[in-house]
């Protein structure tokens, strides 16, 4: 198998979220529409120098986030541009355009859910392929939207020719080859009681749909690490372990940590790192597996990937509503990991408060108890005061300070002697001054919430 399309430790890859089913009155509540979607991403391009981006769209099919799964061939109209004639239209346009804007638009999908308001149903039914009760009757696992959800049973979702049908009208519809990734939201196992299947057969089964994905030059990201036991024993509070205890007595009792990830090598990134022991966070190299830990202890020394969708969601889409607390996050968390994923890990030490401080090739330190990177003892982030190479060539450099911050700042990656201080904005950069680097350093006034680009010069 080939490579992954892309290096998700090296690419701000993030989720937007365009748009709510309104079943009751046939609407959608929309809270991003795609020229909406262009002009966040060109803000997003100014703010972050251009660099390699990823946005998977949230609700761009049917009448929202949680509709038609797993048929995707239904493009949202209501997020249509006024001047073109449907939704796919406006889509097709936007995946254009944001190339313009060093941006892969793709989409969030679904093949764990299936509805019983789809067209497709019957087929499914037919097919065994979703997760029946004893009985032969679908299984109501979950609710979205006010619908009652069912779960894919990939053995004969595969089996069957269902996947692929839908899946060839899905690239019908967007131009996902092109983008090369898709992202496939909440892709657990459920296991069926009629016909019985195993998490052995159901993971078979999702590994054959993964790897015909991949051969169509497609990357898969998708939400979670999964780590997954017979009858769900390691998650006792999971609605799918909840329809396994209706039927089952003395359901097993385990750990996750005795399970396999068992995407591991066929998913490059999910947004969730969960269920990752120090361990594996030493074994598998951040361009094997990506995303954003959940154990705020490895969190807080590896950092991760930012997401984004929360801060459009929590704070609006006008620029002085979200841009503050996107340069925080960007400048703060994306920055570091995409400079920690540049070295090897090499060390890991647990502290006495439960902290970790990590070890990387090159003299990089990266201390869990108060958030500081350091390189052979020079500090380059203390907290929320940051400066740290942006480019693979170490010629452009972001500072940033949530406090404010005045002096000295240690540039020993610098490849340049002097450089030109922009003040990123979401309108582009503002020039400020021309400083020299002098002993490895250069003296800078960072303002309270303020983000500075260092363009090396000579």
């Amino acid at each position: 198998m080939s490579t992954f399309r892309y290096d998700y430790s090296k690419t701000l890859w993030m989720k937007m979220y365009l748009a709510t089913p309104d079943f009751e009155h046939k609407t959608s509540n929309v809270r991003i529409r795609f020229e909406d979607a262009l002009e966040i991403i060109k803000t997003v391009d100014r703010l972050t120098q251009g660099i390699q981006k990823i946005v998977y769209l949230v609700g761009w099919q049917g009448l929202g986030h949680d509709d038609c799964y797993p048929e995707m061939h239904r493009v949202n109209d209501f997020l249509k541009r006024d001047e073109d004639r449907n939704g796919r239209e406006s889509l097709l346009w936007l995946f254009m355009e944001a190339k313009k804007h060093h941006t892969v638009v793709s989409v969030h999908g679904n093949l764990a859910d299936e509805y019983g308001e789809n067209e497709s149903h019957p087929e499914f039914v037919a097919a065994d392929a979703i997760v029946k009760n004893p009985d032969g009757t679908p299984a109501v696992i979950e609710v979205f939207n006010g619908r009652n959800a069912y779960k894919i049973s990939y053995k004969q979702f595969w089996e069957s020719g269902l996947f692929k049908k839908y899946w060839e009208k899905f690239l019908d519809t967007v131009p996902v080859r092109e983008a090369g990734t898709v992202h496939l939201d909440n892709f657990c196992i459920a296991e069926s009681f009629s016909p019985r299947t195993t998490v052995e057969e159901q993971d078979e089964a999702r590994n054959a749909i993964l790897d015909y994905i991949r051969s169509e030059g497609i990357d898969v990201t998708s939400e979670y690490t999964y780590r997954e036991l017979p009858l769900r024993a390691d998650d006792y509070g999971h609605p799918i372990r909840r329809f396994y205890e209706k039927y089952c007595d003395n359901l097993p009792v385990s750990t996750w940590k005795e399970a396999p990830i068992r995407t591991l090598g066929r998913i490059p990134a999910t947004w969730w790192t969960s269920n990752m022991t120090a361990e594996d966070c030493m074994r598998i190299p951040p361009s094997e597996y990506s995303g954003r830990l959940t154990d705020g202890a490895l969190f807080a020394v590896f950092y991760g990937a930012m997401h984004g969708e929360d801060i459009w969601m929590s704070r609006g889409i006008r620029n002085e509503d979200w841009v503050p607390e996107f340069l925080r996050q960007f400048c703060t968390v994306q920055l570091p990991y995409f400079y920690l994923n540049r070295h090897a890990r090499l060390t890991l030490e647990q502290d006495p408060d439960g902290t970790y401080t990590a070890g990387f090739s090159d003299g990089v330190v990266s201390r869990g108890r108060d958030g500081t990177i350091l390189k052979n003892g020079l500090t380059l982030k203390a907290g929320g005061d940051v400066i740290l190479p942006l480019t693979e060539d170490n010629r452009t450099f972001v500072a940033y300070s949530e406090g404010g911050s005045s002096g000295c700042r240690n540039v020993p990656d610098a490849a340049f002697g002097e450089a030109s201080v922009w003040e990123i904005s979401p309108e582009g950069n503002r020039y400020l001054e021309t400083v020299p680097v002098r002993n490895g350093t250069v003296r800078l006034d960072v303002k309270p919430g303020q983000a500075l680009v260092l363009f090396g010069k000579g």
